[in-house]
């Protein structure tokens, strides 16, 4: 498997640092992609989303268990334990994709992050949806979602004060190219405009918007696994691997 990876996170206008934080973990053929998203509310958010991303990359790339859903959901409860007594009001959305050498991808998440499958001509197909309130009862297509104001009440996340399963999807044999978005992208930009953002084109003149943010990977099959890092991508991304030689850039 061999994973092309692009980081693109811009600063919104409604708090004074960037909450959207990303990691990549590389460790014995194994890959681990993840966005969190600091809520706005709160002071130490941004702080919170970034702590989350670093320990679960630190986790990942040094411990020798067995990688499955079961350790990665238990792991995620223990790092919200460590957590909850730095940052008692913490609240942040939290999306992770697992990759082993079959090409076979676990995505686990809990919030408003969500993960696409993007196609050069027809565009971003959602694969998962948010906890949102907007559509806690009735499925909804996100287009419509992001245009509901409910949208901005979580029914789920990671947020201290108690930890809530999160959702897990199975992706067999995949390969082309996911993107892991934070809301800011999802629902305040239009199509368009998301292809723009993708595209490297991070122009806005919206003076109140929240932070947008996109993981874009592209994932081909090989029978080893290796990172290509894109020098393009924004800072406010953690990476880290347990064989230098297995990152490259372009």
């Amino acid at each position: 498997m061999i994973i092309e990876a692009l980081w693109f996170s811009q600063q919104g206008t409604r708090t004074s640092d960037n909450r959207d934080h990303a990691g990549i973990g590389i460790r014995q053929g194994e890959f681990l992609g993840v966005v969190v998203d600091g809520s706005t509310n709160g002071a130490a958010n941004g702080e919170y989303a970034r702590s989350i991303v670093q320990m679960l990359v630190d986790w990942f790339v040094e411990t020798g268990d067995v990688i499955t859903d079961d350790l990665m959901v238990q792991v995620l409860r223990e790092l919200h334990e460590n957590l909850r007594k730095r940052y008692p009001r913490g609240s942040a959305s939290l999306l992770l994709i697992y990759a082993a050498g079959s090409n076979s991808i676990s995505v686990i998440h809990s919030g408003d992050c969500v993960l696409g499958e993007l196609d050069t001509h027809d565009g971003i197909d959602w694969q998962t949806s948010p906890h949102t309130l907007a559509n806690a009862l009735v499925e909804m297509p996100l287009k419509d979602i992001a245009q509901s104001p409910t949208r901005h009440l979580l029914t789920r996340s990671f947020r201290a004060r108690g930890f809530e399963l999160p959702d897990i999807l199975k992706l067999a044999e995949f390969s082309g190219s996911l993107v892991l978005a934070t809301d800011g992208f999802w629902a305040e930009l239009s199509e368009k405009d998301q292809a723009r953002f993708l595209g490297g084109d991070q122009a806005s003149t919206a003076t109140d918007r929240d932070d947008r943010s996109v993981l874009l990977l592209r994932i081909s099959f090989s029978d080893h696994l290796a990172l290509v890092m894109h020098d393009k991508s924004s800072k406010n991304l953690c990476r880290r691997t347990a064989d230098a030689q297995q990152i490259s850039t372009p």
